[in-house]
């Protein structure tokens, strides 16, 4: 097996387990969002380990993680689809901003730049919710009655999730790096 495959393996299994793991705190209405939407973090770190190469992973393990929810992929809806292709290429779109500023030193010296790593997680937040709101659920009665709950529960969710997933993350990969 490849290296690429077996990357794109990890982060699928990163993105969908992440995702089932929040499934409680889903709200009926998705006009709300999840508040520890921990799926952004585990997007953001596949592509920090291992590069844009894992974006079929990150994708999969999105849809994946959906169709197990929706029990088959007949209940998943062209909205699902587009919001879950959102959420991958949104951290993608980050990282691409912060190299253009130089602010992309994620790790130096085998060290991790924190500051910066919190930056792509909140650029990551604001980008995902912008593309969804403006490509995906904009025009739905949904979001129409309450625009700003909307945004807000979306940003906060995945500010707060991607950081915890990251953290959490790094603590794993950390602990297995000193065996």
């Amino acid at each position: 097996m490849s290296e690429s495959v077996k990357y794109n393996i990890i982060a699928l299994l990163m993105v969908a387990v992440s995702r089932l793991v929040v499934t409680g705190l889903d709200f009926e209405d998705f006009s709300v969002g999840n508040y520890l939407w921990l799926p952004i973090g585990a997007a953001i770190m596949s592509y920090l380990l291992f590069d844009f190469k894992v974006f079929p992973g990150v994708f999969i393990g999105y849809m994946l993680a959906e169709i197990i929810l929706e029990g088959g992929i007949v209940d998943i809806s062209q909205k699902e689809v587009m919001s879950r292709l959102m959420s991958s290429i949104a951290p993608i779109i980050a990282i691409g901003v912060m190299k253009q500023f130089s602010l992309s030193r994620f790790f130096d010296a085998d060290k991790i730049v924190f500051s910066h790593i919190i930056f792509l997680v909140l650029l990551s937040a604001v980008t995902s919710t912008l593309l969804k709101t403006f490509f995906v659920y904009n025009k739905t009665t949904e979001f129409l009655t309450n625009p700003l709950e909307h945004i807000s529960s979306y940003l906060l969710g995945d500010m707060i999730g991607g950081v915890v997933f990251i953290v959490v993350g790094l603590k794993i990969v950390n602990a297995l790096a000193k065996r």
